[in-house]
């Protein structure tokens, strides 16, 4: 009668084999997943503006206070000159004449008037590409 001897548990068994390919697998993927997660977060992170961007940002904010009706085209052409040759981070800039069009629309009454979720988004949206350089742009609600 012949007997079989099987290697449960022996280094050089299948099973343990099977084991520890198993845990190299897990292993790679795991790291292969959390690189994928690092370059998707890169990738769709908001551009990130200087400082020297974000405060001009903020100065066009504040100088917006102070537009009536009469001014309020001729400061846009304005601001629209200064960001284009100032301003490096065209996504912030772009939030930022969006902002400058709410007011010129709310000033003037021409074009669709700015809401307060409208409003919020832009704030949101411009204060996500100035996080790095921890300044919060502030947008003071509009006068009615």
């Amino acid at each position: 009668m012949a007997t079989s001897e099987t290697q449960t548990g022996k280094i050089g068994s299948p099973r343990v084999k099977a084991l520890v390919f198993g845990i190299v697998a897990i292993v790679i993927l795991a790291a292969v997943g959390t690189g994928g997660a690092y370059w998707w977060h890169q990738r769709n992170a908001p551009s990130q503006a200087s400082a020297a961007d974000c405060a001009l940002a903020q100065r066009i904010i504040d100088e917006a206070q102070a537009q009536d009706k009469s001014t309020v085209m001729k400061w846009m052409e304005k601001m629209h000159d200064l960001r284009k040759a100032q301003m490096k981070d065209g996504y912030l800039g772009y939030q930022i004449a969006r902002y400058e069009s709410s007011i010129a629309a709310h000033l003037t009454g021409k074009g669709e008037a700015p809401t307060k979720a409208g409003l919020a988004d832009v704030s949101a949206q411009a204060n996500s590409h100035c996080t790095a350089v921890k300044r919060t742009l502030v947008f003071p609600p509009l006068a009615a």
